[in-house]
């Protein structure tokens, strides 16, 4: 099981999705959903993980128009 701190801001045209620990892993879209499921798929691409890994988010906390989330890969 791996674990990463996601980070989602609220832009004035979307959201921009990252890791923050893994420079150059941020996706943008319109909506906050999407976003996330960009940045998940960079993620995959920079891990060599399969197509339709197993993952979940749990959402932490809100600050300052920002959004924490935890992401969970499972094996």
């Amino acid at each position: 099981m791996r674990q990463f701190q996601v980070t989602v801001v609220k832009c004035i045209d979307g959201f921009e999705a990252s890791i923050p620990s893994i420079r150059e892993c941020a996706a943008w879209a319109e909506s906050e959903e999407e976003a996330l499921a960009r940045m998940t798929e960079r993620l995959a691409f920079f891990l060599s993980l399969p197509p339709g890994f197993r993952h979940e988010f749990d959402r932490s906390r809100t600050e300052k128009g920002t959004v924490f989330y935890t992401l969970v890969i499972r094996s």
